[in-house]
């Protein structure tokens, strides 16, 4: 048995005093080092899942609703850039009082020729990608324009068409072909591939003018511009261009602008172009110009959107095509005089991609007249020009 008289202190305290200090020392430097070599834990909150927002509602009759006039050109040098700027969410889609000519068109085009103008690589990440695009437009459709647009028992509902489309759809081409039916713009899904490059891998394309869809359809980026000829790409345009669709997020969306020339009135394809249903890649410089008059030519600007998707993480291009006649648009104030100056400042490769030799002979004459009548009527005085380029 242990007695008190066991536990005994040392005769003298120093030895005991010595041990504690040392002891305290010890702790006193190794107590920093232990705290730095423990890593801190850090509570990661998890990211909360991008949602669209909601568009505010429209609730103007489409009737009452102009085109917008979009004029991307400037006066002195037009330089080749991206052009892109910020896209506010209510403005994603556009409506307009030519909405049923647009649709008309598109619906006799997909019943000429569906596959033609639908198209999509069947792999998940596509097929989800069509779906996900579908659900975006009815979502914004029928809170932007709830005079128009309605979803009820299982179907999206268009007043103005009096046409019913089953929600969600039950194939991709369905979700595609049905998108293209309830927006007058064309659609164009561009995906990741393994190559580490984004290609055109969905699209319901009925507008396009002067291209087709079986000739871009699965092509890369790059390839579809240099394909195209797209002036200056290499030098101005692709790192930039491959950059961005790399960095963009889904809260960020972009819209930009372009324009082109066209030789006649066909929204949906221009015949001078070549046959629609033909296979030679047409173009602004084969174009056929015999015989062309003025009020033949077009001004064909597009609009395009690009946002990534939250979901599939797909790139989605609305394309939103304005059209009219050229001698229309010269009659607004000071557009003809500064059409005219873009026109010549364009670089020997530019031009010929536009194809301006087929048409600078008869346009330009044309709008300095007109730019000269708007001068000698004081219109210029009169009217302010407003800002570059919208």
């Amino acid at each position: 048995m242990i007695t008190a008289t066991d536990l005994r202190l040392p005769s003298s305290p120093l030895p005991f005093l010595g041990l504690l200090a040392s002891i305290l020392t010890w702790l006193f430097i190794r107590w920093p080092i232990q705290q730095k070599s423990q890593p801190q834990k850090i509570e990661e909150k998890a990211e909360e899942p991008f949602v669209t927002p909601l568009p505010n509602s429209q609730s103007a009759d489409h009737d009452s609703i102009s085109p917008k006039l979009y004029r991307p050109f400037r006066h002195g040098p037009n330089f080749i850039t991206m052009g892109i700027r910020k896209l506010n969410w209510d403005n994603w889609i556009e409506m307009d009082s030519y909405f049923l000519r647009y649709h008309d068109m598109k619906a006799s085009e997909l019943k000429k020729d569906f596959k033609e103008h639908v198209k999509y690589v069947d792999n998940a990440v596509t097929r989800d990608a069509c779906f996900e695009l579908n659900e975006e437009l009815v979502r914004y459709l029928v809170h932007r324009y709830p005079n128009i647009y309605r979803l009820e028992g299982g179907k999206v509902h268009n007043s103005l068409t009096g046409e019913e489309f089953s929600f969600p759809a039950a194939t991709p081409d369905e979700a595609l072909a049905t998108s293209a039916l309830l927006v007058q713009d064309d659609l164009v899904i561009m995906v990741k591939n393994d190559d580490g490059e984004y290609h055109l891998d969905a699209a319901a394309v009925c507008l396009p003018g002067f291209w087709r869809l079986k000739e871009k359809f699965r092509m890369s980026l790059d390839t579809l511009h240099f394909e195209a000829g797209v002036p200056h790409y290499a030098a101005k345009l692709q790192k930039a261009m491959n950059k961005f669709f790399q960095k963009l997020t889904p809260d960020k969306p972009v819209e930009r602008n372009n324009f082109f020339i066209q030789l006649d009135d066909g929204l949906h394809w221009s015949h001078r172009m070549g046959e629609q249903s033909g296979s030679e890649v047409a173009s602004g410089a084969t174009a056929n110009s015999k015989g062309l008059s003025v009020q033949e030519i077009h001004f064909r600007s597009e609009r395009q959107t690009l946002r990534r998707l939250p979901r599939s993480k797909v790139i989605v291009f609305t394309i939103r095509t304005y059209f009219e006649p050229v001698t229309k648009l010269a009659q607004e104030p000071h557009v003809p005089g500064r059409l005219a100056e873009a026109f010549r400042s364009w670089d020997e490769t530019v031009s010929f991609y536009k194809g301006k030799s087929h048409w600078d002979k008869i346009l330009l004459p044309y709008l300095d007249e007109q730019d000269q009548l708007q001068r000698q009527n004081g219109i210029m005085e009169k009217d302010e020009e407003g800002d570059f380029p919208y």
